[in-house]
């Protein structure tokens, strides 16, 4: 990160820097919660899951206001320029797993009246742990500016979408029987 002269200018870049950190954060933990909850079938947990991506959402809103705060005010260029408007999709990204993890919660609410299907709990949670470090490392990422490591967590993305396609897969052979 390039310090400028103008120090409030770096605590704003990185109290953005912060809210994106925090952000993923809680996605992380709400997707972890989310398996969770759908897995042992724990309504009460879902419903905390739910009331908890209002903060995620309260977030979001933040990061918008401090990036148009930062773009009107300082005119960042280059580098800064991206980062800032790199945070904006990031925060909305975020947003957006957070609601799948809220919806993931909901659904549990649901399936709490079904009949339970034997076997896809431990690649469900597997495949939660994986996205969950994928999330980890994307924020890694952006913090150290390191391609590289990007890059790698892209490839990852194949491997979690073959364990999506087995699950579906697996669900859908289930209610064809």
């Amino acid at each position: 990160m390039v310090e400028h002269t103008v120090k409030s200018f770096d605590d704003e870049i990185g109290a953005l820097r912060g809210l994106i950190a925090e952000m993923g954060g809680l996605a992380e933990v709400a997707i972890a919660r989310s398996v969770d909850a759908l897995v042992r079938r724990d309504t009460e947990l879902a419903k905390e899951i739910v009331k908890a991506d209002a903060r995620i959402d309260a977030l979001e809103v933040e990061v918008d206001r401090l990036a148009v705060k930062i773009i009107a005010l300082r005119a960042p260029m280059a580098d800064d320029l991206r980062d800032v408007i790199s945070a904006l999709k990031i925060s909305g990204i975020i947003e957006r797993i957070g609601d799948y993890a809220k919806n993931i919660a909901k659904r549990t609410k649901i399936l709490v009246e079904m009949r339970t299907i034997s076997g896809p709990d431990a690649a469900l949670r597997r495949m939660a742990r994986e996205v969950q470090v994928m999330l980890r490392d994307t924020l890694d990422a952006f913090v150290q500016a390191d391609v590289a490591k990007a890059e790698e967590v892209r490839q990852r993305d194949f491997d979690v979408d073959q364990m999506y396609n087995a699950l579906f897969r697996e669900f859908l052979t289930f209610m064809m029987e």
